[in-house]
């Protein structure tokens, strides 16, 4: 039906799906998507409904609220070279942590959590997943799943959504991901695998988004260069992947937690660079242990044995984006993209703007009937906890959130806000953000980090990468988990003996006096 629309604008569409009481009316536009969102129940009307929100930037639950948060709207697809981005992290990258990050600097490409492909064709709440406010483009879908079918069907409803790229994640070292999701890290074990799940999703996600893979040097024992060469190899000549994300770590399956993992294996950088001088015509970004724009500048603009400044494409910052992302992220548009000023002049003006998206988003999602809302007020208000870190007034505010919290009702995150921020001094709210060289000296305890390098020679084929603490990490996570497993025993031989205890005294008869005086109690 909407491709019979021809060169029809979307606005035109809209009006014309609704009643003729609605058309002339202004904002006519709000009466539009409002009337979409009540009317229209149908799968091809949600998605449609969703694609008018994401084009008009409408806040359809909350249509006066929406008169006062207002998206940019002149944003889109956009081509900034990925020079900075934040990493995908499950339970933090969510759209409310984007939305502070994108609040903060205008040209780092922001990533979704991972979602997996069933999540997205089953789930009945879509926008809950994949709907975002449209200022946050640069932007980045991660889809996780191991079923070339089902990564078409739901690269294609994400389509609708208009992301910027997407991503399959083939290095989080997860159990629930990699071990029994079978997907994650453990899809580098299936190259192949991997090349078929990557044409589906550009199928799926049309022939003007790219698609790239995010993964890690290589997996428990299959971790030599020459394997990440053919993982490579396979994935970017079979299927048709030109970017690549490298996590500068292998990844061990076995032995070791998810967090270990970020630890034990070694940083190996010039794995990454390696990789660029052995496949120059694909794109690498590096992953792993880049904690400040100052060494992310430096990464980017190295030039190294021969290959020259701009040899990787970008850096990936995980950890460090959220918990300080005014320092990691407050001067990032000027010190790795080279723009003339920072978009946001003081933490006060950021907590402005994102009060009016965070009242705007309560009960975005659903309403439940005992009252909850989804997303709640304490979700919302989750991503700005970290502004202040390490400024003075920092732990008191969040302590007084918290508590604001847990004794008061509020109804809007502004409310909480405004009842809690003169813990802050007018001096740390307003302060510009600090420069990287200074956020760098913070770090490193106040002295100027050197320029940043490689620790070691390109990699050869032969190269493993693994570490001397591998052994000892895995056999301290093996200790941990076999003194978990003793308490967990313990605790069940006490249930157990407290159990029968408790069943024997059941059983034993009545002492004889206390047998008499029952009966003479008795009527």
């Amino acid at each position: 039906m909407l491709r019979s629309h021809g060169n029809i604008s979307l606005a035109d569409i809209i009006v014309r799906l609704c009643p003729g009481s609605l058309i002339g009316q202004k904002p006519h536009m709000q009466h539009a998507a409002r009337f979409l969102k009540n009317r229209c129940r149908h799968t091809a009307f949600r998605i449609f409904r969703t694609r008018c929100e994401a084009r008009l930037g409408i806040c359809t639950r909350a249509a006066k609220m929406a008169s006062d948060y207002q998206p940019d709207r002149t944003s889109g697809r956009t081509h900034v070279k990925p020079l900075l981005s934040v990493a995908p992290m499950m339970d933090w990258t969510d759209i409310h942590y984007r939305q502070l990050a994108r609040l903060i600097s205008k040209h780092t490409w922001l990533w979704t959590e991972m979602v997996v492909d069933k999540t997205i064709i089953h789930s009945p709440l879509l926008d809950k997943w994949l709907w975002y406010p449209p200022e946050q483009h640069p932007i980045v879908l991660q889809m996780g799943g191991n079923e070339p079918e089902l990564l078409r069907q739901a690269a294609k409803i994400a389509a609708t959504y208009g992301y910027d790229e997407f991503n399959l994640n083939c290095g989080c070292p997860s159990d629930r991901v990699a071990g029994a999701g079978c997907f994650g890290a453990s899809l580098m074990l299936q190259p192949e695998l991997v090349a078929r799940c990557m044409v589906a999703i550009a199928q799926g996600a049309g022939p003007d988004t790219p698609v790239s893979v995010k993964c890690r040097l290589g997996v428990d024992d299959a971790d030599s260069y020459q394997q990440l060469m053919h993982f490579v190899n396979v994935v970017s000549t079979h299927g048709g992947v030109k970017n690549f994300i490298i996590h500068a770590r292998k990844c061990i399956l076995r032995g070791v937690s998810p967090a270990q993992n970020r630890s034990v294996p070694p940083l190996r950088h010039e794995w990454v660079w390696s990789l660029k001088r052995d496949f120059p015509h694909l794109s690498f970004q590096l992953n792993g242990g880049v904690i400040s724009n100052y060494t992310a500048a430096g990464a980017v603009g190295l030039n190294t044995h021969g290959l020259g400044p701009g040899a990787i494409d970008g850096v990936m910052v995980g950890r460090a984006a959220y918990n300080d992302p005014w320092g990691t992220l407050g001067d990032a548009d000027v010190a790795v993209f080279g723009a003339e000023s920072n978009p946001a002049m003081s933490r006060r003006q950021v907590i402005q703007d994102y009060c009016k998206y965070a009242d705007a988003m309560i009960g975005r999602w659903q309403v439940k009937e005992d009252g909850y809302r989804d997303p709640s007020i304490r979700v919302l208000i989750r991503p700005v906890l970290n502004l202040f870190h390490g400024d003075r007034g920092g732990k008191r505010w969040k302590a007084a959130v918290d508590e604001d919290l847990r004794t008061s009702k509020h109804t809007t995150v502004s409310s909480i806000i405004k009842g809690t921020l003169h813990h802050i001094p007018d001096a740390v709210l307003d302060a510009p953000p600090k420069s990287a060289k200074e956020v760098a000296m913070w770090q490193n305890n106040g002295t100027l980090p050197g320029p940043y390098s490689l620790q070691d020679r390109l990699a050869q084929p032969g190269d493993r990468a693994r570490g001397e603490n591998e052994r000892r990490g895995r056999q301290k996570h093996n200790k941990q988990v076999q003194q978990q497993m003793m308490v967990q025993e313990q605790k069940q031989i006490k249930q157990q003996r407290v159990g029968q205890q408790h069943a024997e005294q059941q059983q034993q008869p009545l002492p004889k006096a206390q047998s008499q005086t029952v009966v003479a109690e008795l009527p």
